[in-house]
């Protein structure tokens, strides 16, 4: 018994004087650290503590990969983190039971979904096809059409909706507009024989620019 309880003394003070020298580079949670350490800085798994608590993996003393963030108020954080920062995946939670999941950059939640839009097929004759998001209170998406580097007057499309819905399709002289839309949302649009092939996850007025380039000799389509 006596032995034991002098390897449980030894085992505190070591763990004392080693987090003493384990610094952690966050301000509010560097009263305090136990855990794992790397040429003086906290790195591995590890609990912090200060104005706030931070229970999870660092890297170089920062909060760095899969980690708990209690703030003093009550309010926690949940999920991954770069540098200090949320990054990626996680789940905010605070005192009156709202929840936000989804996904964060550089601390600044970007919605549900890591990237606002997948590019998923194309066929041959297409060049190129951008997205761009030009409004946020408006959930329409505009299509383009530019053939030879020169643009479609009264393109028609054929819009092949696999999740998702739209209200209407408006063909306008220079493009075609899906308004309405529910997000997210998968389609396949065809112009002719050639098609584009896209998942959008983010609400908002979306222009889709699609260049086709036929090679002369090489194309049924000429």
């Amino acid at each position: 018994m006596k032995h034991y309880i002098l390897l449980l003394l030894a085992w505190l003070v070591i763990n004392i004087t080693y987090a003493q020298n384990c610094k952690v580079l966050l301000n509010t949670i560097n009263n305090a650290y136990q855990g794992d350490c790397k040429k003086g800085k906290a790195d591995g798994e590890g609990l912090a503590k200060g104005i706030d608590t931070y229970l999870g993996a660092f890297k170089k003393g920062l909060p760095h990969g899969f980690g708990i963030y209690t703030w003093h108020d009550g309010k926690t954080y949940k999920g991954q983190f770069k540098k200090g920062k949320k990054e990626g995946q996680g789940e905010l939670s605070f005192k009156a039971d709202s929840i936000i999941t989804g996904f964060w950059k550089k601390d600044v939640y970007i919605g549900l979904f890591e990237k606002p839009y997948n590019k998923i097929d194309k066929s041959q004759n297409v060049s190129a096809y951008n997205l761009n998001k030009t409004q946020e209170n408006i959930n329409s998406l505009r299509f383009y059409i530019r053939v030879n580097q020169q643009y479609e007057q009264n393109p028609q499309l054929n819009i092949v909706v696999h999740s998702g819905q739209y209200q209407y399709q408006l063909n306008n002289n220079n493009f075609i507009e899906l308004t309405n839309v529910t997000y997210p949302i998968k389609l396949k649009a065809y112009y002719k024989q050639d098609f584009i092939e896209v998942e959008i996850f983010q609400s908002g007025l979306w222009v889709i620019k699609t260049d086709i380039t036929y090679i002369k000799g090489l194309n049924t389509n000429n």
